[in-house]
């Protein structure tokens, strides 16, 4: 789950902790001083890790939201992921997911490319959405979007 893209910038975070604790070390005798260094020099260096890998456009590795809308896919050069940009449904803003590139998810990523190349928004969901583990190995099902005369869906 670690992106070798960001090697720099997690390095860079090592770096500043080993720093802040040879700080800590230096004044080892001020237990007030150690009891909080520590703590927030490792909260700032995973924090931020986590915050620049959900900021830079980097494709993620979680579950697309339920009712995303699909904008387009491409495969990754060893065919073992698929990247996905959708719309989420509040936030309106795209996103890069990347998610296992199983014949199921190809068919139905190809058959929503090609809906929406024909001018039919396509919806993306989940097959299962109880699966355990952390990692996202479920199946993607993309359907039609549709607006009633409402306005909604």
């Amino acid at each position: 789950m670690f992106d070798y893209n960001l090697f720099p910038f997690f390095a860079s975070m090592i770096l500043l902790i080993i720093i802040v604790l040879a700080i800590g070390v230096h004044f080892y005798r001020n237990a007030l001083i150690m009891f909080v260094v520590i703590p927030v020099a490792m909260f700032c260096a995973f924090t931020g890790y986590n915050t620049i890998t959900q900021m830079l456009g980097y494709p993620i590795k979680q579950e697309i939201p339920e009712e995303s809308l699909y904008l387009n896919h491409i495969e990754n050069n060893d065919g073992t992921e698929l990247y996905v940009w959708v719309l989420e449904p509040e936030r309106m803003m795209p996103k890069n997911y990347s998610i296992p590139a199983t014949d199921s998810n190809k068919k139905q990523m190809q058959r929503a490319k090609g809906r929406s190349e024909k001018g039919v928004s396509q919806q993306i969901g989940k097959y299962n959405k109880h699966r355990p583990g952390e990692q996202n190995s479920g199946e993607y099902l993309t359907y039609d979007f549709s607006v009633d005369s409402q306005g909604l869906k």
